[in-house]
């Protein structure tokens, strides 16, 4: 079986990216940042930790009031409002096969935290996360782009802070990484 620890922890980074920030935040985006940086197996690996850095820089750089306030501002609607960007992924790519991976994720033995929409991004990242440990998750990389892609120019279109900004394009990146056959290639090599 191969190593996937870097995936594992890429997808973990980006989920806890997505939820709400609080000071411990940045401690644990340092010490998954640590794994990453350990675990890089190719230029590719290094190509995607180097993103990581920068969100985690980023994430210093604010005030986790100014960042609290930023997703609040972003994330949180009104009743009878939509939010500025959706957290749920069913709300991009193809709807139905969102459905399929809703149903996948209560299927499977990973931890769906209700903090947060059962169908949110986060939880969807960190299902990744789970299927990294498993040979599924090639099979599934590219439904993966079709949410996080949209998801990403949305919230870099609506975000006013850098550290979202950033996470927007690593998710662009991370998207066009998975539909190109060649990388997706190297990721279990």
């Amino acid at each position: 079986m191969v190593d996937n620890t870097f995936y594992i922890q890429l997808f973990r980074f980006y989920s806890k990216c997505l939820t709400f920030p609080y000071d411990e935040l940045r401690l644990e985006l340092q010490h998954i940042f640590r794994q990453l940086e350990i675990n890089n197996q190719n230029e590719l690996d290094e190509q995607l930790a180097a993103h990581t850095l920068d969100v985690l820089n980023f994430f210093q750089g604010e005030d986790v009031s100014a960042l609290q306030a930023e997703f609040t501002r972003m994330f949180t609607h009104e009743e009878g409002d939509a939010p500025l960007v959706s957290l749920l992924f069913t709300d991009y790519g193809n709807v139905e096969k969102a459905e399929i991976i809703l149903d996948d994720m209560y299927e499977s033995l990973v931890d769906i935290s209700f903090d947060e929409s059962p169908a949110s991004i986060s939880n969807l990242l960190e299902y990744y996360s789970f299927l990294a440990e498993t040979e599924e998750v090639l099979d599934a990389l590219e439904n993966l782009s079709l949410i996080i892609e949209p998801f990403g120019k949305k919230l870099y279109a609506e975000s006013t802070l850098n550290f979202y900004k950033e996470i927007a394009k690593a998710l662009s990146e991370l998207a066009s990484v998975f539909t190109d056959e060649e990388d997706t290639d190297e990721i279990l090599d």
